[in-house]
């Protein structure tokens, strides 16, 4: 039963993203966008990708925080691997081109995609880690 509800929990924390994330997505990321010079390198359409995911990213380690906190387990931070799962293949995203896109196109949406997942997966893990650090009696390592 514990794990039936430790689903659920990971379920409805990805669907309160959902909201938060629409709540997140400000005017101001745009300015942030359009200043990211386009030179078609690598590092421009990674730093594109990761400002167009901002709203996103911020919910999604929410929800693995969230997540990490409220599920009952001896590994909670596995059960953010749901939320980052549903991150990819749910995520709202939708790229429209009237051109075809070129390797830097995908390279930003790649990261757009992928980079909410993993910022999920770090915020839980990192959430587990001070979380078991915190409950050890002192002097153990």
């Amino acid at each position: 039963m514990s794990g039936i509800r430790n689903v659920l929990i990971s379920f409805g924390a990805f669907w309160i993203s959902l909201w938060v994330a629409w709540v997140l997505q400000l005017p101001s990321y745009d300015k942030l966008i359009s200043a990211v010079v386009r030179d078609e390198t690598v590092l421009s359409a990674f730093v594109m990708g990761v400002m167009s995911s901002m709203g996103r990213t911020l919910a999604a380690v929410l929800a693995g925080i969230l997540v990490t906190v409220v599920v009952s387990s001896r590994t909670p931070q596995f059960w953010a691997l749901i939320v980052a799962v549903l991150n990819v293949v749910d995520a709202p995203v939708q790229h429209h081109w009237g051109y075809p896109a070129t390797g830097w196109d995908r390279l930003w949406q790649r990261v757009d995609l992928l980079f909410p997942a993993v910022a999920c997966i770090v915020a839980a893990i990192l959430t587990a880690h001070l979380r078991a650090k915190r409950s050890r009696p002192d002097g153990q390592t």
